[in-house]
């Protein structure tokens, strides 16, 4: 399966369960049971291949998230799980984890914001910045840090469909083009 298939497949689970949740009111208590799942998995790698693998039944991995899971995770959770397995979607479970918890997080109200800069940050300087952005848009954010060393200095601010480019390389471009067409040299 192809990248883009299985993230719109992940996208598809998760959108369905987080209505199932809003449904039965249970959005934060499934929320904690998919972050003790993706903990398991992170901790017990093998169970994630186990769950991915063609070569095991779908009975013998359900009985296995059934034995293992239930009365330590809500039942709706172990039923989802099921039904993940059930359509041979184990191999996409972590995606449609880190997909449910976007979107669980937008239902918190909070929204997500990509910054690019040329080197990482200090903690200190994160904290800034996410307290800055969270200001200016009066929103709660959720800050996704990316290093690109080529854009030279300066930061690159995605939010939705909106950028915008404050790069030293952007700024560079931008300025040569002006330079390059006369016509657009005095325009802003």
């Amino acid at each position: 399966m192809n990248t883009a298939t299985a993230a719109r497949l992940a996208d598809i689970y998760a959108r369905s369960l987080l209505d199932l949740t809003k449904e039965s009111r249970t959005v934060d208590a499934i929320a904690a049971d998919l972050e003790a799942v993706s903990t398991l998995l992170a901790q017990q790698p093998g169970l994630e291949a186990f769950l991915a693998s063609p070569y095991f039944a779908e009975q013998t991995k359900r009985d296995l998230i059934r034995e293992v899971l239930t009365g330590r995770l809500q039942p709706l959770t172990v039923n989802f799980l099921s039904v993940l397995i059930d359509h041979n979607r184990g191999a996409i479970l972590p995606k449609v984890l880190e997909r449910f918890r976007q979107l669980y997080r937008a239902y918190q109200g909070y929204e997500t914001i990509a910054v690019t800069v040329a080197q990482s940050l200090s903690q200190e300087q994160l904290q800034k910045l996410s307290r800055e952005l969270a200001e200016a848009m009066r929103a709660k954010i959720d800050l996704e840090v990316l290093v690109d060393p080529s854009i030279l200095g300066g930061v690159i601010i995605r939010h939705s469909d909106k950028m915008l480019d404050n790069s030293v390389r952007g700024r560079l471009v931008r300025t040569v083009g002006r330079i390059a067409n006369p016509e657009n040299r005095f325009k802003r």
